[in-house]
């Protein structure tokens, strides 16, 4: 059953949460989409529907810098005790983005503790994305800019209101005791909700044609391991990572030592495949030496690894990487391009 809710009834809720737990919303921020914790009764500026952040969802569970082992010490444990919080306006590409991250973080034989403990204490509340960026394209992956799983509630923006879809117990949770703030939504508003989003479907895919394929990525990747365009590309390629920076699936790390009053502790920072010195080992070998090798292996991993061990592309189509990219390099036109590429 899906309910209906005004949008004064949704913020007098979020005013209740924000005074008993971390509320994070959207709001504009110097004409941007940005997380931003709510403050009881500043519930005005959120936004509902428009696009995704412009930071990847991830940095909440995956955090830039992070404090992971302390010493000397009677345990060598840290403490993993994070506050129980709720995230409001993640999109479907940001759900599917949490989707691989648990394959490799939560899933795996070795699991993350402070990835495991934050994702158990979030409470997601994500929304239809109702303008997508030029750059996106997560219908070429299988997404719809809809939210169809993942979420604990799910909110669309319509004129009077939110029509809300409760998708886990979760969700049920944090609705449960303010139920008379909401009433089952009509069959016209439902059918306002599913004209938004057959639009903005049809917008996404509309601007996507132009790049479409006859293979898949995974293809692709594989049979032009040694296509030239991987070389005029990487050219371009200011080895910034900000590309990797802003991908939300994206998750290599370095650890670092430092010492603090008369202890230590080792922290754990974001770090890139693009760097020069990320492959690089004792004794200075290095198995991606030159751009090219490093530009290449994040198509390799995202496109072709990903989907043979994990059986999902690391890639939400969420477009973060195109906007992000110095260079002006599309991800969606080096697949063309290495799609009519012969290798000699």
């Amino acid at each position: 059953m899906s309910f209906f809710v005004s949008f004064l009834g949704f913020e007098r809720l979020l005013g209740k949460w924000a005074q008993e737990k971390p509320v994070y919303v959207l709001r504009y921020i110097q004409d941007s989409l940005h997380y931003q914790r709510l403050a009881p009764g500043s519930e005005d500026g959120i936004v509902y529907d428009s696009t995704r952040a412009g930071e990847p969802l991830k940095a909440f569970f995956f955090k830039i810098k992070e404090r992971v082992a302390q010493y000397p010490s009677s345990s060598s444990e840290v403490e993993t005790t994070w506050p129980s919080f709720i995230i409001v306006g993640a999109k479907a590409c940001d759900l599917r983005s949490l989707e691989i991250l648990d394959g490799t973080l939560a899933k795996g034989e070795t699991k993350d503790p402070f990835y495991l403990e934050s994702r158990s204490k979030a409470a997601i509340v994500s929304t239809d994305c109702s303008s997508p960026e030029e750059s996106c394209f997560c219908t070429m992956l299988g997404l719809t800019p809809y939210p169809e799983e993942g979420f604990a509630l799910n909110l669309s923006k319509i004129s009077e209101g939110l029509v809300v879809e409760i998708g886990s117990e979760e969700g049920e949770k944090l609705i449960s005791q303010d139920k008379d703030v909401f009433c089952e939504a009509s069959p016209a508003q439902l059918e306002e909700r599913d004209r938004n989003r057959a639009a903005t479907l049809f917008k996404v895919r509309e601007q996507n044609k132009k790049f479409t394929l006859s293979k898949s990525y995974q293809q692709i990747a594989k049979e032009k391991f040694a296509s030239p365009a991987y070389h005029r590309y990487a050219g371009k390629c200011m080895e910034c990572a900000a590309c990797l920076s802003v991908c939300p699936t994206c998750h290599c790390f370095l650890l670092y030592d430092q010492k603090v009053n008369e202890n230590f502790e080792k922290v754990r920072i974001w770090d890139f495949c693009y760097y020069r010195g990320y492959a690089r080992v004792g004794g200075g070998a290095n198995a991606r030496p030159t751009v090219s090798d490093r530009f290449k292996n994040k198509y390799i991993n995202k496109f072709d690894f990903s989907m043979a061990n994990f059986g999902v592309y690391a890639c939400t189509g969420c477009g973060r990487c195109i906007e992000a990219c110095l260079a002006g390099i599309d991800m969606r036109q080096v697949f063309k391009d290495l799609e009519a590429s012969q290798i000699v």
